[in-house]
């Protein structure tokens, strides 16, 4: 957990942070693209080529002059592409949540009406 040494922060705090359960990280079946979205929307500073490829610097630079092309542009392209379809799953996830929590207030509602 080199990533949650540099923070400070214990492993547990660090799960616990992009809400995910420690076995999901510690297992050997690798990180989901769910468990890296979430990763990625509570630390947006850390640059995505080091995080999945382990290459680069951990974090992104902050202004033009200070960012160096890529060694393989390809792949950082993919990678940009991954993080677009990654935040809108996150979206998308948001959304049914709205949803689900909109018709709850309403099923309240018919079942008071129905139970009346």
């Amino acid at each position: 957990m080199y990533f949650a040494d540099t923070l400070g922060i214990s492993k547990r705090e660090f799960y616990t942070k992009i809400g995910v359960s420690r076995g999901t990280l510690e297992s050997n079946t690798g990180i989901t693209e769910d468990v890296l979205a979430k990763f990625i929307a509570i630390f947006p500073e850390i640059d995505l080529y080091w995080l999945i490829l382990g290459e680069g610097n951990m974090y992104r630079a902050t202004n033009a002059t200070n960012m160096s092309p890529p060694p393989d542009r390809d792949k950082y392209v993919q990678l940009l592409e991954s993080k677009i379809e990654d935040q809108q799953k996150i979206i998308d996830l948001l959304e049914e949540k709205v949803e689900t929590l909109t018709a709850g207030g309403n099923t309240g509602t018919n079942f008071e009406a129905a139970a009346g």
